[in-house]
């Protein structure tokens, strides 16, 4: 007797629906993607027993025919394509066909619709996948689902459910995540008899925003708006210092299917707050990313949730220049050349831009600077809006101040870090590096592992600011280094750090290899346990102020604790 089976249709329809249908959230998402596909514009939600016992959509959108109705619960049956090649034009949430057929597998579905402009509708009545009733329904245009006992006839499903809360947690979460894509559908969601979320037709994303997330959320977002011939990237992103405990503030929208933010966008999302993010924390986003259905696949997973990029390097490039410029400076950016995405790296020729040390190599040395504490080492802004009154220091290490109505205790090492970056960025990127040579020359001598490293980036070195050449076997000369990392520096020390940096990071282009080694040779740079005078603390924090990135260092360590008056004075009892 043969051994292997031709599974019945029931049992293949629950399997089935156990990869679309995981938890009563799946079935909301599903049935709300129906109702805007079939471009519903109010869609109301109600929802009992955290969807286990009940849940209900209701849209005023196309309506179906009772033809239509019996075709939706049938597997792999769909109004939205028609053949394969028609996903590289696909203009909808659904495609599959697997939703409806999935959802009455497990449940009892009941599905009220009438067509616009017909006299009448239709109310068929599902159990386990199978037709129970059929009859006339006189309602408005527009459809109305219903489904009670989901996982009725799959217990093994039901069982691995988490606690009505959790459940009721996700079912919003994906409600929300709905909302947000369609602004100019309104949404409204009842659940235990409860209004939980009334988000009416919104003008601007914004506004929408701050209907689903909250006003505090919504105030605190900066703009990103990032153009390319054939891709589009629009939405706001949060700064360093209203970042996030947790990453359950970030969603991102291609051509408005709520998706995972996946590996490759992540990497580029934290890579551009790289040094701007203390540890612990999270960036809040809602990004929406428009570009030609042809270059995304979002045919990997039933719950189409992942997709996969055609051009991933350049996305990835694309991504992390829009959310950088936009936490740094928020203005739009526009790009012009097809997916040459990568900034092109500064010029090799640093001749032209350094101040370097010896006639001999045909440079100019960099005027005698002052001898200071490496808190010091920075260009000084004046302007009564930085203004911060220094209190005192503690351990050698921070500063006690008051600025405004906070009390603040700062890091210094970690400011003067972040004041030293951001000094030496601004002179990369104006291609002016300040070189401060040496007297005498440092020689280095490395393992054979970092020795390969250096020689296959002493260009890049060079276009930071170091003179640098080989100098025998696993030997290099160090003639000058930027003038931005001070005099009191163990050359040694950066360049280590530099060469650790990069090898965790082969991947990056030049530029961003570039900034690496700026930002490790800055952490290397710093000496720590500095007594200040009360000047030099009311300077350096008058210069911290004016920072791009005040409140973390290059590598997002916090620079700043802060107190309010409020805090304060509840912590005492005083309020």
């Amino acid at each position: 007797m043969a051994s292997i089976r031709i599974l019945s249709d029931e049992t293949i329809n629950k399997i089935a629906a156990g990869e679309v249908i995981e938890r009563p959230a799946n079935a909301v998402k599903e049935l709300i993607e129906n109702a805007l596909d079939a471009g519903g514009r109010r869609i109301d939600i109600q929802i009992r027993g955290a969807g286990r016992k009940f849940i209900r959509i209701k849209d005023d959108g196309s309506g179906m025919s009772r033809e239509d109705i019996a075709l939706a619960v049938t597997r792999h049956a769909t109004s939205k394509i028609t053949q394969f090649d028609d996903l590289s034009s696909l203009g909808t949430l659904g495609f599959r066909g697997e939703a409806l057929p999935s959802i009455a597998a497990v449940s009892h579905l009941q599905i009220f619709s009438q067509q616009s402009g017909a006299e009448s509708g239709w109310s068929i009545l599902f159990v386990g996948g199978k037709i129970m009733n059929s009859r006339a329904w006189a309602g408005a245009a527009g459809t109305i689902i219903e489904l009670t006992d989901l996982f009725f006839n799959t217990p093994a499903r039901a069982k691995f459910l988490k606690s009505d809360s959790c459940e009721r947690t996700h079912i919003l979460r994906t409600i929300e995540e709905l909302a947000l894509a369609y602004p100019a559908t309104s949404f409204t969601v009842t659940s235990e008899g409860k209004t939980a979320l009334n988000a009416p037709a919104a003008a601007t994303i914004r506004e929408r925003i701050s209907d689903v997330l909250g006003t505090s959320l919504a105030r605190q977002l900066t703009p990103v708006n990032a153009a390319h011939p054939q891709v589009r990237l629009e939405g706001f992103v949060t700064k360093t210092e209203n970042s996030r405990p947790a990453r359950n503030e970030q969603f991102l929208f291609i051509n408005k299917r709520p998706v995972h933010l996946g590996k490759l966008l992540t990497h580029a999302l934290y890579d551009a707050y790289r040094e701007n993010l203390p540890s612990g924390r999270h960036p809040g986003v809602v990004l929406f990313m428009e570009l030609n259905p042809a270059e995304i696949d979002v045919n990997i997973h039933p719950t189409k949730r992942e997709v996969r990029f055609s051009k991933e390097q350049e996305i990835h490039q694309f991504v992390y220049r829009a959310i950088r410029t936009a936490i740094t400076q928020p203005v739009a950016i526009s790009l012009s050349a097809p997916y040459e995405l990568a900034p092109a790296p500064p010029p090799a020729a640093m001749n032209e831009t350094r101040k370097a040390y010896a006639a001999q190599n045909n440079f100019t040395a960099a005027p005698p600077q002052p001898h200071l504490s490496t808190q010091q080492e920075f260009n000084a802004i004046s302007g009564d809006e930085h203004y911060v009154k220094v209190l005192g220091q503690s351990f050698a290490s921070f500063i006690v101040a008051q600025k405004g109505d906070d009390f603040i205790i700062v890091d210094q090492h970690a400011a003067a870090e972040r004041i030293r970056y951001e000094n030496y960025v601004a002179q990369w990127q104006k291609k002016q590096i300040a070189v401060q040579g040496l007297l005498i020359p440092t020689t280095l001598e490395l393992p054979s592992s970092k020795t390969a490293l250096l020689a296959a980036s002493i260009t890049l070195f060079s276009e930071a600011g170091w003179d640098i050449t080989e100098f025998g076997s696993n030997t290099f000369r160090i003639s000058a280094l930027p003038a931005a990392l001070g005099t009191d520096t163990e050359t040694e020390n950066l360049i280590s750090a530099s060469l650790d940096a990069l090898a965790a990071e082969s991947a990056l282009p030049p530029a961003q290899k570039i900034e690496l080694i700026i930002r490790s040779a800055c952490k290397a740079s710093i000496k720590a346990r500095d007594s200040l005078s009360i000047p030099e603390m009311e300077q350096l924090l008058k210069t911290l102020f004016t920072c791009h990135s005040p409140y973390t260092c290059p590598h997002g360590r916090p620079t700043i604790l802060k107190l309010s008056r409020e805090e304060l004075k509840k912590h005492f009892g005083r309020r």
